[in-house]
């Protein structure tokens, strides 16, 4: 099996992803100083879930019209946990260049 040309999977992928819904977290325009979440270096987290409970943490995320991962860390903020703005926002529109 050849290895596909990652590139060509997120070009292919890119238009997709813009149409899902995603959180309405909007960057702000005024200069502020550098946060944790400006500078801090992000890091991967996984876990497991029942499958039922997978497909019902991505039903609620999008009916707030947000990522799961966006879901899941204003959860995390609602429980008192140091969560900006910043680390909400939907970043794969400027990954891919758009």
């Amino acid at each position: 099996m050849a290895k596909k040309n990652m590139q060509s999977i997120v070009s292919a992928l890119a238009p997709v992803a813009e149409e899902l819904p995603t959180q309405k977290v909007q960057r702000s325009a005024a200069t502020k100083s550098p946060t944790p979440a400006d500078t801090e270096p992000q890091v991967q987290f996984s876990f497991s879930l029942r499958k039922s409970l997978r497909r019902d943490l991505k039903r609620l995320a999008e009916d707030e019209e947000m990522t799961t991962r966006a879901f899941i860390l204003n959860a995390l903020r609602e429980k008192g946990l140091s969560v900006s703005d910043a680390d909400i926002l939907d970043l794969r529109k400027e990954r891919a260049g758009g």
